[in-house]
């Protein structure tokens, strides 16, 4: 059993007060403003991961020199908070963190990494907490569950927002995360952030040039979603994702490396590729494909209602191809 390493209580104080959907979200246009874009950029970025990725910090350090231009940063462990002064406007930082919203019946759980600036309030002796950015991620049914459990409670009192973030840094295994994946989130949130631009909501883009592509090229899709999907299959699940016939039903051409195999080619500067996220947020997906050769999304759909990454989808994806051509 991993052992569970304790949180600053910084993290405890940390509220989100926006909702996105989309796969990678940002608010450029809002930063720049009320002067906060200028703010962060006379920061250093503190980037904190789960503790299990520091195996991996050479890797996570090279995702991030490899597109992160806006501010200098350093890689921290979440117990080494306590040495920064996270509450002066020197740091801005990144972390997880996870909040569920009550939306009609239904309660959606989220599980983001965020980037927060705090800068000096009007008020005197106080600090204003902004959110610049935040990346969806797909994490275990153990992990939402807890949040879901604990829904209001996680603003009320910091114990239990305590507890929600050792899961999240200790614990919650997260699907859509790796060094490779991070470089592309990451571009997205500077270049967004640089060019005071804004993007939340149900984000849906496709790049007609680059797109087509894939009917010569390679989709390389995460080992992550055969595996879920193939598990979910066997529970009796309906319409699951079926890898036997994946390429005959897309007929372009498919590849699912594992993690390691998949940072390697998406961190390779000599030869692009071109790779599909899914991520489940509650009850929708958000599906995009990056193109590693320079970090951007060259599709992206949020679909509301559907948990399950299923052939349909990529046959949409073949049928606007085709479309584009």
């Amino acid at each position: 059993m991993l052992q569970i390493k304790k949180i600053p209580l910084l993290f405890t104080l940390i509220l989100l007060s926006v909702i996105c959907k989309a796969q990678v979200s940002y608010f450029g246009s809002e930063v720049s403003s009320n002067g906060k874009l200028d703010s962060l950029k006379n920061t250093t970025t503190l980037f904190t991961f789960q503790y299990n990725d520091y195996k991996e910090l050479e890797k996570f350090d090279e995702a991030i020199k490899k597109v992160w231009t806006i501010t200098p940063y350093k890689i921290i462990k979440p117990n080494e908070l306590a040495n920064y002064d996270a509450n002066s406007s020197s740091y801005s930082l990144f972390y997880l963190d996870a909040y569920s919203e009550a939306v009609d019946t239904t309660t959606k759980v989220n599980i983001v990494y965020t980037l927060k600036l705090i800068t000096p309030s009007k008020k005197p002796k106080q600090k204003e907490e902004s959110v610049l950015a935040t990346i969806n991620l797909y994490s275990d049914v153990y992990t939402n569950m807890i949040v879901k459990e604990m829904g209001g409670k996680l603003s009320a009192r910091r114990g239990p927002k305590s507890n929600i973030l050792s899961v999240l840094y200790n614990n919650s295994t997260l699907y859509n995360w790796s060094p490779g994946f991070l470089a592309g989130y990451l571009k997205q949130v500077n270049d967004g952030l640089i060019s005071g631009k804004s993007r939340y909501l149900d984000f849906q883009f496709y790049n007609k040039v680059r797109l087509p592509q894939l009917v010569n090229e390679t989709l390389y899709v995460p080992e992550y979603i055969r595996r879920l999907f193939s598990e979910n299959k066997k529970a009796g699940a309906d319409k699951i994702y079926n890898v036997e016939t994946a390429p005959e039903m897309y007929n372009y051409k498919l590849k699912f490396p594992l993690y390691a195999e998949l940072d390697s080619l998406i961190l390779n500067k000599e030869k692009p590729v071109k790779y599909l996220v899914y991520t489940q947020r509650s009850n929708d997906k958000i599906i995009s494909i990056y193109d590693s050769k320079d970090n951007q999304i060259i599709y992206q759909k949020f679909i509301p209602q559907s948990i399950s990454f299923e052939m349909s989808d990529l046959i949409d994806i073949k049928k606007l191809i085709k479309s584009i051509q």
